[in-house]
């Protein structure tokens, strides 16, 4: 809870969490679409359904948004970045529930537990491994409403891998490693995670198989991790071509290059002073492509980095489009969150949370009076004290008098609808 709210906190009953809507989540996510995991290793990358053309606009302005504010960490922007690819992830644009989910855990973002796995069972929906990821995730931290379960954790991560998460492939290559029986399998994952630019498992491969005397194999998977945009990958390519002792850990059985050496050098310094905006080198084979290629000209500039300093602007949308495309999922335009009777609140997930008249108000949203026919429904800010509620029925009297309306105001419990 915010400082400033502290003192008056002290002075109230805290609201708590319902356990009924914690429940309800753990049942549903331990049954979710049974997690069949495979007992052998296969290489799927991630693959992304198509979206439309108006939420790929909101999506393209929020990324570049959120790029631009890595180093300021302006809220303000965070705030209109949340809202951007909250109303995208709900017209099913893929990639914005992911970076919508993985700047919520960073806490760049504000997201529930609840809404955490209602974006991840749409993604699974849509057969997009990251879903899985971020299941596995929660279960392993007992987060976003799921209980602690270290074993139903590894299965998510294991059917994330054998979905297609490059992530989650170079986790679960990581813990099979070390057993001989499914090392082969690991080095499957590690290369297959490779292959989709996982700087960490290009390395971790080329390491076993320059141990194992395969240079070519590893410095093709170090290049991998090169084109990923791996500082490290980069750099150790730079010291195999530079004379090394046959006992050394950087030796790859090269003949010394200078010039390709200085080439991965400069490749490494871009890298490392980037690598908090996940920069990439897809054309590194036209750099510096592997002997015995000859090297061709090079100027000394990235494709990423030329990018990122002319610093070209998508389209930006228009508030009308925002508008429409909230109006259409029941969103409120000025957050991105769901409004009252949009599916996205789902009845079953009521009350979130459930907080008295005359406590503060927990968490900002839409609360609804709880009593037996009860349907008002409130927007309450954060530190808000939650008022009583008018009352209102008829009191039958004796014919020929009319009935006498009545009304009283009386405490009630709210309960948070989202």
């Amino acid at each position: 809870m915010r400082s400033f709210l502290f003192p008056f906190f002290m002075l109230l009953t805290a609201c708590s969490v319902s356990e009924i809507s914690v429940r309800h989540k753990v049942k549903q996510m331990d049954s979710l679409h049974g997690v069949k995991v495979s007992a052998t290793s296969r290489c799927l990358h991630e693959t992304f359904p198509p979206v439309s053309s108006d939420a790929d606009i909101l999506f393209g302005y929020a990324r570049w948004l959120q790029r631009n504010n890595q180093l300021r960490r302006d809220v303000g922007v965070n705030v209109q970045v949340e809202r951007l690819y909250r109303i995208s992830a709900e017209h099913d644009h893929y990639k914005a529930n992911i970076n919508l989910q993985n700047g919520a855990v960073r806490g760049h973002f504000k997201l529930r537990g609840w809404e955490h796995l209602r974006f991840s069972e749409k993604l699974i929906e849509a057969k997009v491994a990251t879903g899985y990821l971020f299941v596995a995730y929660f279960l392993e931290q007992g987060s976003a409403g799921l209980q602690q379960d270290s074993e139903m954790a590894l299965r998510y991560y294991r059917r994330a891998a054998d979905e297609g998460s490059a992530l989650a492939q170079y986790y679960v290559a990581e813990k099979l490693e070390s057993i001989d029986a499914l090392s082969q399998v690991a080095n499957e994952m590690y290369r297959c995670a490779a292959e989709q630019g996982h700087g960490k498992a290009s390395v971790a491969l080329g390491i076993i198989l320059r141990e194992g005397g395969k240079y070519r194999e590893a410095l093709e998977v170090l290049q991998m991790g090169v084109a990923g945009g791996y500082e490290h990958s980069a750099g150790r390519l730079g010291n195999a071509f530079r004379v090394q002792p046959a006992h050394s850990t950087r030796y790859f059985g090269l003949d010394e290059d200078i010039e390709r050496a200085d080439r991965y050098k400069a490749i490494w310094s871009i890298l490392a002073n980037y690598s908090y905006a996940d920069p990439k080198v897809p054309e590194i084979n036209e750099i510096v492509p592997l002997p015995p290629a000859k090297l061709p000209p090079w100027d000394g500039k990235l494709q990423w980095l030329e990018a990122r300093l002319a610093n070209v602007p998508p389209e930006k949308p228009s508030e009308a489009l925002i508008q429409k495309l909230a109006k259409e999922k029941l969103l409120d335009p000025a957050t991105g969150k769901p409004l009252p009777g949009s599916p996205a609140l789902s009845k079953a997930d009521f009350p979130i949370m459930v907080c008295a008249s005359g406590q503060a108000c927990p968490e900002s949203g839409y609360w609804k009076v709880m009593y037996r026919g009860g349907d008002h429904i409130r927007y309450f800010n954060e530190g808000e004290v939650m008022p009583t509620h008018l009352m209102v029925w008829t009191h039958p009297r004796p014919w020929p008098l009319r009935d006498k309306p009545m009304q009283r105001e009386i405490h009630v419990e709210w309960g948070l609808l989202g």
